[in-house]
Order: C-alpha cells, then sequence, then structure tokens
C-alpha cells in the first residue's frame, strides 16, 4: 500500500502545512541523507549478548521501521534518514564515545541513547563537556530523577512502581523482597523500593550482593534467602531479559508458588520463558495483545517488517522515539538542537496506545498496563490512562 507524504507526516504528528512553511533548504542540504546515531548493545559490560537478548533486536525493529516509514513518505524536511548503530557495549563510558565518534565523524545530527539507565546523564554531560550539542532522545527505562537536555519516550520506574501498587493493593506491599540491578541507578531505584513499597522491606539486594551464587542473571541464592526469611513478595527491578530467572529458578528449587513477582519492566519474550503454571505482574506502555485498532495495527507493521512474531514495548518505544524526533524537526524546520527542544519540550503526540504529553524534565504522561504474565504471553489487567512519570529533578 502506498503512503503519501501528507499522510505520514500525519503519523509523525506534523500538518502538511507546517513542513510547507518551513524555511527553504539549499538543495545540497536537501540531498543529504540525515543522520540519526543510534547506541545499541552488541554485548553487555561482561562481554556476554545473551544479558542484551533480544532487546537489541526490538530496538532496531522499533527505529528500522519508524525510519522506513518516513522515507517512504519522503524522509525529514525532504532528507532521507540513515541510521547509524554503535555498540555502547552496555555502559555509559563505552556509549558516550561512541556517540561523539557518531557525531563527529559519522555526521550524525541527531541521538538515540541506549538501553543503560545511566546513559542519559552520562552522554548528556560528555556532550556539554566536548562542546556538542545534537537532539537526543531515549527509549528505555530510566529511574526519572536526571532532567537535562534529554527527551524521554519509554517510562520510568516510578511510573511502574505506582500503577503496579495501585493495582495490586496493600497485599503486594507485605513482606517483600527487593531485588535491584547493580548500577548507581539502580540503587536509586532501590531506594524508590524502599519509599513506594514498603519501607521495612523483610529483605533488599542488589544482584551484586556478597553471598555466594549471586551474579548477573544468577538468582538461586537470593530465592532461597527470601524463603528463609518468610518474604512474600519479589518486587524486581533489572532491565534485563534475563531477570525472569528469579522465577525460572524459583521454580526449579520447588519455592515458585511461594511468592507474588511484581517487575518494573517484562516483556512478552520473558512472559514466554515462565514455567507453566506461573504467574508474573508487571506494568509496562505498551502490550502487543491489547485489543485497540493502533495497537493492532502498530503490531501487524512491526511483524511483516522483521518477519517475526515477537513486538514489544521496546521496539513501541523506539518508534515512537523517532517520531517524536521526527515531527519536532519538521515543525521547528531545523534540526538544530536548540529549535528541536523548543518543540519537544510539553509536545503532545498521538501514538498507537492513546496521547504521549513530554513535560516536565523531558518525561512523558502516557498510557500504562499493568499486565499479567503468563507462559502465553501479556494480559492486560488494568490501562491506566494518563499516569504521571513521577520524575523528581536532581
Amino acid at each position: 500500500m502506498r503512503i503519501s507524504r501528507r499522510e505520514a507526516l500525519a503519523a509523525v504528528g506534523a500538518s502538511l502545512g507546517t513542513a510547507v512553511a518551513a524555511p527553504a533548504f539549499p538543495a545540497i542540504l536537501q540531498s543529504r541523507p540525515l543522520r540519526i546515531g543510534a547506541l545499541i548493545s552488541q554485548r553487555d559490560a561482561q562481554g556476554q549478548d545473551e544479558l542484551i537478548q533480544p532487546y537489541d533486536g526490538q530496538m532496531r525493529l522499533g527505529l528500522e521501521l519508524a525510519v522506513a516509514e518516513l522515507n517512504a513518505a519522503g524522509g525529514i524536511l525532504g532528507r532521507q534518514v540513515e541510521l547509524l548503530v554503535a555498540d555502547d557495549e552496555g555502559s555509559p563510558a563505552p556509549g558516550a564515545r561512541e556517540a561523539l565518534r557518531l557525531i563527529r565523524d559519522e555526521g550524525a545530527e541527531a541521538l538515540v541513547g541506549g538501553v543503560v539507565m545511566a546513559m542519559p546523564p552520562y552522554l548528556d554531560r560528555a556532550l556539554e563537556r566536548e562542546g556538542l550539542d545534537v537532539p537526543v532522545v531515549h527509549a528505555a527505562q530510566t529511574p526519572g530523577t536526571y532532567c537535562g537536555r534529554v527527551a524521554h519516550f519509554a517510562s520510568t520506574t516510578l511510573q511502574a512502581i505506582a500503577t503496579l501498587v495501585e493495582h495490586r493493593g496493600p497485599g503486594a506491599r507485605r513482606r517483600t523482597f527487593q531485588v535491584s540491578d547493580w548500577s548507581p541507578s539502580q540503587r536509586t531505584v532501590s531506594n524508590q523500593f524502599y519509599r513506594r513499597v514498603q519501607g521495612g522491606a523483610t529483605g533488599a539486594a542488589l544482584v551484586t550482593t556478597p553471598i555466594r551464587g549471586n551474579h548477573p542473571g544468577e538468582y538461586t541464592s537470593l530465592v532461597r534467602w527470601a524463603r528463609d526469611l518468610e518474604a512474600e513478595n519479589f518486587w524486581i527491578s533489572i532491565p534485563r531479559p534475563y531477570a525472569v530467572n528469579v522465577v525460572t529458578q524459583a521454580h526449579a528449587l520447588g519455592l515458585a508458588s511461594e511468592f507474588a513477582y511484581h517487575f518494573l519492566e517484562f516483556s512478552e519474550w520473558q512472559a514466554s520463558r515462565l514455567p507453566d503454571g506461573v504467574e508474573a505482574w508487571t506494568s509496562v506502555p505498551f502490550v502487543a495483545s491489547e485489543d485497540r485498532a493502533g495497537v493492532r495495527e502498530f503490531v501487524a507493521r512491526a511483524r511483516r517488517h522483521a518477519g517475526d512474531d515477537l513486538v514489544t514495548h521496546v521496539a513501541f518505544s523506539h518508534h515512537t522515539a523517532i517520531r517524536a524526533l521526527a515531527r519536532a524537526m519538521e515543525e521547528a524546520g531545523t534540526t538544530a538542537a536548540g529549535p528541536v527542544r523548543a518543540v519537544l519540550d510539553g509536545l503532545r503526540l498521538e501514538v498507537a496506545t492513546g496521547e504521549l504529553a513530554l513535560g516536565a524534565g523531558g518525561y512523558a504522561t502516557m498510557p500504562m498496563y499493568v499486565s499479567r504474565a503468563t507462559r502465553g504471553g501479556l494480559e492486560v489487567a488494568q490501562r491506566f490512562e494518563a499516569a504521571a512519570p513521577g520524575a523528581t529533578c536532581a
């Protein structure tokens, strides 16, 4: 099916009138591709690709689908869009180095941050230190505690906590065992668990807590510890696909039924790894099974593009980030960082799930879905029409 430039600009949230009113550009500029750099981990900081799969593929899916749709409609500001992918090695420092290289050596005029929670502040400061300024968008979950020059199009951990707590009720906050990742950002999430879930938790651990067998992807010691403490609820913030191992390893120990599991991020891929008869709970900004016309259409387009059935919130958020960037550039009439950020500030964008609205600090109010996860997938239990990000700038 052919789509017109008018239709595609509407899809990215920009009217044809805005595009026509934009300043004229020299022909040589219009013929040069508009390069957008994207940081996608090929391997984790520990050098293991299984710590990232399949999020890397889902990031690519969302970005590539958005770029393909834009280019089919004439690109951005009359320029075809080219996606440049660099490996951030699952860590902020190499990610910042690659971002600087993309700008200086490859001509990237905008950036999409990687899956690492600490990337936005690290990248923002690196660009400022080097005297570089391009629009930067981020499409992976963050704690919502850094407000700089980055626009965020994924949920915050506070959005996930607030919606899960409201839906699951007081029982989910009783005798909790709280698990976070090893980074400084995850220590921030540990504090959020303390303040928003249960201050007097039965137990809490970073994945680097020095107990035997405790390392990324291996949680048997934590599960045994939680059992010994008579915990009832796991609350888990591990923004990696292997987070599902908490449940699978509890099942292997014969302890899966001892706990309820609450994940701040969980995908259809992780759900497919759950043991039969075991459920978990999560809150995410997109569920592929939702019976909403926009969601059905997005899932169909993504599956055609990828040649695969898996479509997760990771693909959706990265697609949204590119759409928002395109909308802002079209309305600003330029790719320059200052005017683009001015449009992004307060931007309202219609997406497959409803309306997304950027607010203070560049964080978005958006629909959120508390969902029950089983081996068959994610099932929406409650839709929150406009979940506030709860961002607290520092």
